[in-house]
């Protein structure tokens, strides 16, 4: 017969707001009760987690076949969110060849950086809303700004029109797109965050494949601004829909600002912002040139556009195989090794490029290994920051990633325009290939940085 007593004690367990769950024991002290009482509580906890957490709000559980809904979502808006710059190359080299001959390479740059420079660079203001408002809203409201932002700029006549709309607008509208997609795969997966990562990510390139040869179409066919217009109408057809599967798993912890301030004293916040931006300073310069290397090489606009479409779909595939390899031998690991990589393959082969076959095998391998960063950057900061967080702390790293956008396709454009004169690409190369040398260095310091903070000192381990 059992005794009740008043003995309360701490049994950890997964509650929904993760704090250590409290049970009061009824009995006496044998091991054997106890041993019984904390399994059952283990279950009654897992349990609780499970069918109470959609009703209240609560902590989903991670690793479920549920959370490839909201990330299949992600990797659709993706298409939409980085197709409009993966695409770009179509329109810049009409625009630089066919509508605008005259004008300077420079300022036609303005357009394409601004879409990819905004849409980063805004996140810190977007991510912090999606935190605070939810990611529906923000999502929302992308849609209809990035819709917006198409039409209008299908009735510009002049180049300022074109970078107010299709580069300021549309770089807003996707970076309220951009800033919730991040962070959803990375909250619902622990175990294969890197795959799941890679897979939304993955839609980006799966979105220049089909937003680049349909632009290209409706340009052959239709014109430049239906090829608009019809962009915008897609846009909003289809985000409508993925937008209302945008659910969190970790609710949002209420805050006093805005930003996740706390992030910024972490040396890991700053070498992962580094390492942002100094890639995407260097990354943009084969997919904006690519296609006017071709046309120099006596090809046509349609080998411009093909050689996008190569790039795009090794992108697809390496976005997956990458975070597969991160899963499987670390992060951080994949990530620098594919940096090294990217370096050994861009410079050699462009360099040396005297015919369109090799900017093909350019085109495929650097598809397949480059982009690596943009889905393992997120994996990274979700290891290292709680995910109730994660699009304030991407949003605020995204913040340098649209700095080295801006930065480096102005300082591209300039180049190709001042020292290679419009005919070669040898500076232009020699400057990509730098600063993702550059981003490899930075890499490798945050591996070491990493180490250094675990018990486990050897070199060569899963980081």
């Amino acid at each position: 017969m059992f005794v009740a007593t008043s003995t309360t004690e701490r049994i950890p367990g997964p509650s929904l707001h993760g704090d250590m769950a409290s049970i009061s024991i009824v009995g006496d002290t044998k091991s054997s009760c106890r041993c019984s009482i904390n399994k059952a509580t283990t279950i009654c906890n897992k349990h609780t987690t499970l069918t109470s957490s959609a009703e209240n709000g609560g902590i989903r559980p991670a690793d479920t076949l549920y959370g490839w809904i909201p990330t299949l979502a992600a990797t659709v808006n993706y298409m939409f969110i980085f197709g409009a710059s993966n695409s770009y190359g179509v329109f810049s080299t009409y625009y630089l060849n066919v509508k605008f001959p005259g004008t300077s390479a420079t300022t036609l740059s303005w357009i394409g950086t601004l879409v990819t420079s905004l849409m980063l660079g805004c996140s810190i203001l977007t991510g912090a809303m999606a935190d605070k408002c939810g990611y529906r809203v923000t999502v929302y409201t992308g849609t209809v700004i990035c819709t917006l932002a198409y039409i209008l700029a299908s009735f510009a006549k002049e180049v300022w029109e074109l970078i107010l709309t299709q580069g300021v607008l549309l770089g807003i509208g996707a970076s309220f797109l951009y800033a919730p997609s991040t962070s959803i795969p990375a909250q619902w997966f622990v175990k294969n965050r890197g795959l799941a990562s890679g897979i939304a990510v993955a839609g980006s390139s799966i979105g220049g494949l089909w937003f680049t040869a349909a632009t290209q179409a409706m340009i052959d066919s239709l014109g430049a601004e239906w090829a608009l217009r019809i962009l915008g109408i897609l846009t909003f057809a289809v985000t409508s829909l993925t937008n209302s599967l945008y659910y969190r798993r970790v609710p949002a912890k209420p805050r006093k600002s805005l930003f996740e301030l706390r992030a910024a004293k972490r040396l890991i916040f700053w070498l992962v912002s580094i390492e942002t931006c100094t890639m995407y300073t260097g990354y943009w310069a084969l997919t904006f040139y690519v296609g006017t290397n071709a046309k120099h090489l006596g090809g046509t606009l349609r080998d411009g556009s093909d050689l996008l479409l190569v790039l795009n779909a090794g992108s697809a595939i390496g976005r997956v195989v990458a975070g597969v390899i991160a899963d499987r031998f670390g992060t951080i690991n994949t990530l620098l090794i594919s940096i090294v990589l990217t370096v050994v393959i861009e410079m050699p082969l462009w360099m040396t490029a005297r015919s369109i076959t090799p900017l093909y095998v350019l085109c495929a391998l650097y598809g397949l290994i480059s982009p690596s960063f943009i889905s393992l950057n997120p994996v990274i900061v979700a290891s290292h920051f709680s995910t109730d967080v994660m699009a304030s702390v991407m949003g605020m790293t995204n913040l340098f990633g649209g700095l080295g956008v801006l930065a480096g396709n102005l300082a591209q454009g300039a180049i190709f325009e001042k020292y290679d004169r419009r005919e070669k690409f040898t500076n232009t190369i020699i400057f990509s290939g730098v600063f993702i040398l550059l981003a490899g260095i930075v890499t490798f310091v945050m591996r070491v940085h990493v180490q250094r903070q675990r018990a486990d000192k050897r070199f060569f381990q899963r980081i």
